[in-house]
Parts: structure tokens; C-alpha cells; sequence
């Protein structure tokens, strides 16, 4: 008898922990990572969401054969229309968020070190209050150590994987705090949000972000000779330069003014791209050009 109530008491005092996955046509990598977070989970996983934001591949398909396969019945799948993941993740954090002790959010090209999740929630649930936030570290790739170090002295983290404290997400949801649909470079906002408190100001508040060294994720090697590397490289050097464009514009603008779309600043950087990219090469103002007008006419649409 004294034994069971032990056990009670023990589980009582575990940490509870969700995972969200933000998923853009990943028909080719969703089996994989679903598969690297399910052998990473332990029996405090409250809930594992997948939200498929406008996809137009068999993302879902894949998904859906995965959880009946494998009987991951924590496995819950959120079908989006609209293809953006600023809006998934303002969905994930008005609506679906719950009271667990912290919340993870990854991508869906990635795979896991092993109990990372268990790893970082305790972690983090044993820091000092201030702190809110964990990283996942890099675990490959060519710049890792540039990133390793981003996270060490500046306490950032990247969409790959983080956690937040409950607690931060109770502050972001009754602030409110939303990120802008159409914003791109959303790591930078992220780290911003968390390392000021959501104030945005220039200096960055002591201890909000945490790590653990060799936890994190891993992520296939773009080659050379693909073209599909090729396109998610030139993809992701057009969104940061652009996010860098558009932090700019925000930065004018107290956090509770901004707007829920950034079609109005888009349009704006477009009327003066001479000016706005003055300082970006020949060829970066072409890759920002052409997403430009992708999510113009996807706004007009």
C-alpha cells in the first residue's frame, strides 16, 4: 500500500511537456522526423500536434499512415488552409496551447537526440524562474559552431527546436501576443520576444534562455548538386534577408500596434526596394525580390 502511494506521489511530481510541428509540404521528410520524435518521447508527453499548414503534397497522407502504423495515438493532426507559419503558430498558442510545463516546437526536417524532450523539460523546469526558454543545439551541419555560439552568447534559439515555460505562454496569451501573418525570419522575433519580455527593447533581460550541450537536434547535409537543396538554400537566405527588412518596420512600432498581416509593410518595401535593399549584393536583392512578390500576390489572393 505504501508502495502504490509512492508511486502516486512520484507521478504527481513529474513534469508534462507538448510538442508542436509545423509541417509546409514535407512529404519527404515527415516520416522521418514523426518517427525520430516518437522514439524520443517519454510517458510525460501530454500531447504531440502536427499542423499541416496549406499543404498541397501528401504531408497529411504520410502523417496520417505514420500514426495508425506505429499506434501513436498522441499523435494529433491539425489540417490549416492557409500556408503560413506565423498563423500556425498563433494558432498553436491561442487555441491549442494547455497547461503543461513546457512547450516544445520544432520543424519538420529534423530528427532528435535521444530523450531530448525528457532532457530539456527538466532542465528547464529546474532553472531559476526568469528563465523561460531552452534551446536545442545543432547537432550537424557546416556552421555549427557559429550557431552553437549564437546560442551560448546571445542567447537565441532557432525553429529547429525550443521550449517554452508555461508560464511564458500564459504571458504571451494574455498580453496578446501574436506574430504577424506574412513575417518571415520568425526566430529573430522569437528570441527577441523572449530575451526582452516581450518589451522588444534594445538590451537583452539576464537568464531567459537556457541549454543543455549535445541535446538538440540533427539535420540532412544540403548538397551541391541537388536541386532541391538548392532551392531551400536560396529559399531560406531570401526569408532572412527579408525579415531583416521587416524587423526594421516593426521595431517602429510598439508590439501591441503591430498588424496581424504584414501585407501594408510588404507593400511598402516593395514601393521603395531600391532604398530598402541598398545594402544587399546583386544577386541576394533578386532572391528577396522574387519572395516579395510571391507574398504580395498570395495576399491579394
Amino acid at each position: 500500500m505504501k508502495k502504490n502511494y509512492q508511486k502516486r506521489a512520484l507521478k504527481m511530481n513529474d513534469q508534462t511537456y507538448s510538442i508542436v510541428m509545423f509541417a509546409y509540404n514535407e512529404e519527404k521528410n515527415i516520416e522521418k522526423t514523426l518517427l525520430s520524435i516518437k522514439e524520443q518521447i517519454s510517458e510525460d508527453l501530454d500531447t504531440f500536434y502536427l499542423i499541416a499548414n496549406g499543404c498541397t503534397d501528401n504531408t497529411i497522407v504520410i502523417a496520417t499512415e505514420v500514426k495508425q502504423r506505429e499506434k501513436f495515438e498522441k499523435l494529433k493532426i491539425i489540417k490549416l488552409d492557409v500556408g503560413d507559419k506565423c498563423n500556425a503558430w498563433n494558432h498553436y498558442l491561442h487555441k491549442l496551447a494547455k497547461e503543461v510545463d513546457v512547450h516544445f516546437f520544432v520543424d519538420a526536417d529534423v530528427k532528435f537526440s535521444k530523450q531530448c524532450f525528457a532532457q530539456m523539460t527538466q532542465k528547464l523546469c529546474q532553472a531559476p524562474k526568469e528563465t523561460v526558454a531552452i534551446a536545442g543545439m545543432p547537432l550537424s551541419g557546416r556552421n555549427r559552431e557559429f550557431y552553437e555560439s549564437l546560442i551560448v552568447e546571445r542567447s537565441c534559439f532557432f525553429g529547429n527546436l525550443y521550449g517554452l515555460r508555461y508560464s511564458f505562454i500564459k504571458r504571451m496569451q494574455s498580453f496578446p501576443f501574436r506574430l504577424p501573418i506574412g513575417l518571415n525570419w520568425i526566430d529573430s522575433f522569437l528570441t527577441k520576444a523572449v530575451n526582452t519580455d516581450l518589451t522588444f527593447g534594445q538590451a537583452n533581460l539576464p537568464k531567459r534562455v537556457c541549454y543543455l550541450e549535445g541535446v538538440g537536434y540533427k539535420f540532412d547535409k544540403l548538397s551541391l548538386f541537388s536541386w532541391d537543396s538548392f532551392k531551400l538554400y536560396t529559399s531560406r537566405i531570401a526569408r532572412y534577408e527579408l525579415g531583416k527588412i521587416q524587423e526594421k518596420h516593426l521595431d517602429r512600432t510598439p508590439t501591441k500596434e503591430w498588424p496581424l498581416h504584414m501585407k501594408n509593410i510588404n507593400e511598402k518595401i516593395y514601393k521603395n526596394f531600391a532604398a530598402e535593399t541598398k545594402e544587399l549584393s546583386f544577386v541576394k536583392k533578386h532572391m528577396v525580390y522574387k519572395r516579395l512578390c510571391r507574398l504580395l500576390k498570395a495576399s491579394k489572393g
